[in-house]
């Protein structure tokens, strides 16, 4: 699992309601009350699987497409001393149509504005200064309001170079391909094991002026065909680590590896990793308790 949403960057549960009552699908909720900020919690429930999370005031919301998962992740909480309540068979819709309704665009870093909401007046329009990235809420993560999506953007802004190439692994929404692009990449590939990912990631690509330098496509990091000035990666370590050593292969020389969706805690571990695969670290970013490292191979 990806970094889980938190605060302003909710993940989606359904993409429509199309189905009969007959046939229809649905999920299950589960609220854990007054930990909307609990980074361990966050992670406990990102085991499990969920659709995604989101807040609800002061309290957390998981959202799980079987009843059976949503029942494992409240035991395990509960071994824990945490309280939640849950509701199952609940009929898919779409739950992020009231939160794009009536989200705000805001800054990133120095030069992006993000809009996670539906089209705006021009009052809203980005400031001149900033590149625009349109990314309505959706259940494909990433419309840059968690620390993790936040400290890659920033990474990028310091490390993409007009005309350079960026491979965006694991590209959920495909909000840092779309960033390389908008900073100038000459192209910017973005993969995701995630078929619906790429769906919204596609969708979104169709917001940008520049989307025909992004390439967006659903399979694993060995379909991605080259080499790259820079690889990104917005994931947890337990996904992050397996294509660590493909992500270094796709490196040309004097590349760049951004590595974010890092728990500090686990800093040293990811750190240790890389260095065994002859990446040294060029700089760190830290936002709350989430940690970005860029990365460069070492020299023979």
């Amino acid at each position: 699992m990806k970094p889980e949403a938190t605060g302003s960057e909710p993940a989606r549960v359904a993409r429509g309601s199309g189905t009969s009552a007959a046939t229809r699908i649905t999920y299950s909720r589960l609220c854990i009350p007054r930990k909307a900020k609990d980074d361990a919690v966050v992670g406990l429930l990102s085991l499990h699987e969920p659709l995604g999370l989101m807040e609800e005031g002061r309290d957390l919301v998981a959202c799980f497409r079987t009843a059976a998962s949503a029942l494992r992740a409240r035991s395990a909480l509960e071994a824990l001393g945490y309280r939640a309540s849950l509701t199952t068979d609940i009929p898919e819709g779409d739950p992020f149509e009231v939160f794009r309704a009536l989200a705000r665009p805001f800054a990133v870093g120095r030069r992006f504005w993000i809009d996670p909401g539906e089209s705006r007046e021009a009052a809203d329009e980005a400031p001149a200064s900033r590149i625009a990235l349109r990314l309505p809420a959706s259940r494909a993560f990433g419309t840059g309001g968690h620390e993790s999506t936040r400290l890659a953007l920033v990474a990028l802004e310091e490390e993409v170079q007009a005309g350079s190439r960026v491979l965006d692994a694991g590209t959920g929404s495909g909000v840092l391909a779309l960033a390389a692009a908008g900073l100038g990449a000459a192209f910017a590939v973005g993969f995701d094991t995630d078929v619906d990912a790429v769906f919204v990631a596609r969708e979104n690509a169709r917001r940008h002026s520049f989307a025909g330098r992004v390439g967006l496509f659903a399979g694993p990091i060995g379909a991605a065909s080259g080499e790259f000035a820079i690889a990104v990666a917005n994931m947890l370590p337990s996904e992050l680590l397996p294509i660590l050593p493909a992500l270094r292969r796709r490196l040309e020389s004097g590349g760049r590896l951004i590595l974010s969706g890092i728990p500090a805690d686990l800093e040293g571990h990811v750190l240790e990793r890389a260095r065994a695969r002859r990446l040294r670290l060029l700089s760190r970013y830290r936002e709350g308790s989430w940690s970005c490292l860029c990365l460069s191979p070492a020299s023979s």
